[in-house]
């Protein structure tokens, strides 16, 4: 292994909060659940930056989730670094779940924004800053009650810092979009919202649509699947033609993934084509696996049959579907087989 510049600790004794180094590293823990691991030791020490980038380290204490390899630890083998250790980790150190990361990630938080507090190990962390609601939530006592994945943490850091770094006036929908988040069950609020946003320019829109986030998503679409579907469309379009910050893209990736979990055939495609050009025009490695993953080999074959019309009408699309294999080595065989099938056709013409 390269001898690593710095750890974490440095930044945290710096005290920089740096949104480009939290997005390194929650796209780090991201992977390794991806690949059906958890950590178990996250701390500022094994948060290593190396070569130009941040790195996970000391994987020592690593479990896979899926349980289908040999238990190297025992129900009661030491549980890591007691500071930064869920609460789970002190009974039954190798059942724990991936929260027990998100745990983690909430005191190595604590400590950059939080400095000069103590910590209680294995507690709730309490703080009456803006960051409170964000720590309390990574660090609740139950796994089940903190945030359940490392994308929905990613999100709410992101959105405080949108927020933080906005001087300017609150528009005029923020009275729509609270009516929305205090009572997400009215359609009418809903409805209200909507075709006022339908009314203003793409600008315009910004400050409602970054605040929707995927759980009042997943809210309307049970409510009303015609206001989902307007909504989806005006979420689509500002993805597509939005110049976002380089780190939020993933952000908006993760969003768009949501929708597309819980939509039908018919809204997926433009959900899939808005990820598209997220992906590509931002360079964005994280969204561009997204998109391989909607189009992957068990993608709805409704929606890959719509995608091979929108692909034959349009050939720039197979060129950001060719750079996706290129950038993140997407394999040709990863694709839907009528996908990669198109594409393997395109390439001999």
């Amino acid at each position: 292994m390269p001898l690593a510049d710095k750890s974490f600790e440095e930044m945290i004794s710096s005290g920089s909060l740096d949104a480009a180094v939290w997005q390194e590293i929650l796209a780090g823990v991201e992977e390794l659940h991806r690949l059906g691991y958890v950590h178990r030791d996250l701390k500022p020490a094994n948060v290593l930056y190396v070569n130009n980038a941040w790195v996970l380290a000391d994987f020592g204490l690593v479990l896979p989730t899926a349980r289908d390899t040999e238990i190297l630890t025992s129900t009661h083998s030491a549980y890591g670094s007691q500071y930064y250790a869920a609460p789970e980790q002190a009974h039954d150190f190798r059942n724990v779940p991936e929260q027990a990361d998100i745990f983690a990630l909430g005191c190595m938080l604590h400590d950059v924004v939080d400095r000069g507090t103590t910590r209680v190990p294995f507690a709730q962390i309490r703080s009456v800053g803006v960051y409170g609601p964000i720590l309390e939530k990574c660090t609740e006592e139950q796994p089940r009650k903190r945030f359940p994945t490392v994308a929905s943490l990613r999100a709410a850091l992101f959105d405080l810092w949108q927020t933080l770094t906005d001087d300017d006036e609150l528009p005029e929908d923020a009275d729509l979009l609270q009516a929305v988040e205090e009572m997400p069950n009215s359609v009418e609020r809903w409805r209200n919202l909507i075709h006022h946003l339908e009314s203003l320019s793409k600008v315009g829109r910004h400050f409602a649509l970054k605040a929707l986030n995927a759980d009042l998503l997943v809210q309307l679409n049970t409510l009303d699947e015609v206001l989902f579907a307007r909504l989806m469309a005006l979420i689509c379009e500002w993805a597509r033609s939005t110049g976002f910050d380089w780190n939020y893209c993933d952000v908006v990736g993760d969003r768009l993934v949501e929708a597309y979990r819980i939509s039908q055939v018919r809204l997926k495609t433009g959900i899939v084509l808005a990820a598209l050009e997220l992906a590509v025009s931002h360079n964005r490695w994280h969204v561009m696996n997204q998109v391989g993953s909607m189009l992957g080999t068990v993608a709805d074959n409704g929606l890959v049959d719509r995608m091979l019309i929108e692909l034959e009408l349009e050939e720039g699309l197979v060129l950001q579907l060719q750079k996706i294999e290129s950038v993140v080595n997407w394999q040709r065989d990863r694709w839907h087989p009528k996908i990669a099938e198109f594409l393997n056709r395109f390439q001999g013409e």
